[in-house]
């Protein structure tokens, strides 16, 4: 019986098993809210993943996850802090009260607000709840794997392509305008 080889896909699944939990730690230490500890080493995953080809065969992969990160974090905060703070407290807001766009009234954000509410509403109903739970519950992925049937691998993976979803929405609502 011959074993087959293993694709990239599962050398990478591998990789990501020994190395999610330091660069989880590595996430919270650069200063990222434990709410989007998660998601932002779900990007560093899969910026890894897309680009596999620029790492050193034998060389440190951890490190080079870490160097990801602290990339991903910086440029977050130096291209698009205004945006992201704004998506964060407006999603959170939106999925914390319903009459969130209500209360802001004549606030700079009612318009992202009201898009946002409009954009989380044409989520499919499961990643809608999964969105409410982990913004407005604050709960994590793996409670929301045990709570919904799925991994935390694909409960990590809705959210990102949630919000990504609800982040194209936003701006063809509203455009650059809310930058």
């Amino acid at each position: 019986m011959t074993t087959a080889t293993p694709t990239r896909t599962d050398r990478f699944e591998t990789l990501v098993r020994e190395h999610q939990a330091g660069l989880r730690a590595y996430v919270r230490a650069l200063g990222a809210q434990d709410a989007w500890v998660d998601d932002l080493a779900q990007e560093v995953f899969l910026v890894a993943y897309r680009r596999m080809e620029h790492f050193e065969a034998g060389g440190d992969f951890g490190r080079w996850l870490r160097g990801i990160a602290r990339n991903l974090v910086l440029n977050d905060l130096r291209k698009n802090a205004r945006r992201w703070r704004l998506l964060q407290d407006a999603i959170t807001e939106v999925l914390v009260d319903d009459e969130a766009a209500d209360r802001c009234g004549e606030a700079p954000t009612a318009g992202l607000l009201s898009a946002m509410n409009d954009c989380v509403a044409q989520l499919p109903a499961r990643s809608r709840e999964l969105l409410q739970r982990r913004y407005r519950d604050s709960a994590d992925a793996p409670t929301l794997a045990r709570n919904f049937n799925l991994s935390a691998a694909a409960v990590r993976q809705t959210l990102v392509r949630s919000r990504a979803a609800v982040r194209r929405c936003i701006d063809a609502k509203v455009g650059e305008a809310w930058l």
